[in-house]
């Protein structure tokens, strides 16, 4: 049996030519993505990255141009990000700015002839200064010309889905997503709404859950906080998930919060 990341490139690659993304190559993207986890919420979740990255046809061809462990740790990164929900934290652009400023006030030399992107801009949870630097050297290269501050920010967050609205038809070149994404609709919508009023930290916090990166009391020691407070941020983030799940089956409720709390310290 082909490996779940071999079976995401070729749909990746078939997705690109004709649109067409299986159900396989759906629970391919899910192993790769979330392992085991399961519930309805996960698969909303990756129907939020499925629209994100892949309906788009920039970052879809970005991704298949990457070697295989350059493309498993984009594509893992890009979930954590729509988990996290970081496309509207300003921080981020105030961080990466910084970077940004940093870096292009101090280039005295021509625009770079050819420079590869590299696959990520952070290291950890981290913007690095390094990285920053080659992907500006890959605009530059792009540009024949140093960009300004302002325009390279915008690039950055543009490439690298840090602030990317939902893609138009112009973006994925297709009127409608596969039919593998639309069975999951309902479950994307869930996951939007949750995402939408869950603060920063209880987002974090729910990431590392679902991406199954240890317990609370291990993201509390991560984080600097007390236990009690760890505690606390997940009793919020329970009452939020409960009232967005009001009103739904029972068999949504009860997948999605298994998904979110079963077996970790809930």
């Amino acid at each position: 049996m082909a490996a779940p990341l071999a079976i995401v490139r070729d749909a990746l690659r078939e997705f690109d030519a004709s649109g067409a993304f299986s159900e396989p190559a759906f629970d391919a993207l899910r192993t790769l993505l979330a392992g085991t986890a399961p519930g309805e919420l996960v698969d909303g979740l990756l129907g939020l990255f499925f629209e994100r990255h892949i309906l788009h046809g920039t970052r879809r061809r970005e991704l298949l141009a990457m070697e295989d462990e350059a493309l498993t740790r984009a594509l893992r990164h890009r979930f954590r990000q729509v988990v996290a929900d970081e496309r509207d934290d300003h921080d981020v652009a105030h961080a990466l700015g910084a970077h940004v400023r940093e870096v292009l006030g101090r280039v005295a030399s021509a625009a770079p002839e050819s420079v590869a992107w590299p696959a990520l801009l952070t290291q950890g949870e981290r913007f690095s200064r390094a990285l920053v630097e080659e992907a500006l050297r890959a605009y530059a290269a792009e540009l024949g010309r140093w960009p300004q501050p302002a325009e390279a920010l915008r690039e950055l967050m543009r490439r690298y889905a840090l602030d990317a609205p939902t893609p138009t038809h112009e973006d994925t070149g297709l009127h409608d997503p596969p039919e593998a994404l639309r069975r999951r609709m309902d479950a994307q919508q869930l996951a939007r709404q949750l995402l939408e009023v869950l603060r920063p930290q209880e987002r974090h916090l729910l990431r590392h859950l679902l991406m199954e990166e240890g317990t609370v009391e291990d993201w509390a020691r991560e984080q600097g906080l007390a236990r009690a407070t760890a505690y606390r941020v997940l009793a919020r983030l329970k009452t939020v998930c409960r009232s967005e799940l009001k009103g739904r089956s029972n068999s949504t409720q009860l997948k999605a919060l298994e998904a979110l709390f079963a077996g970790r310290g809930g």
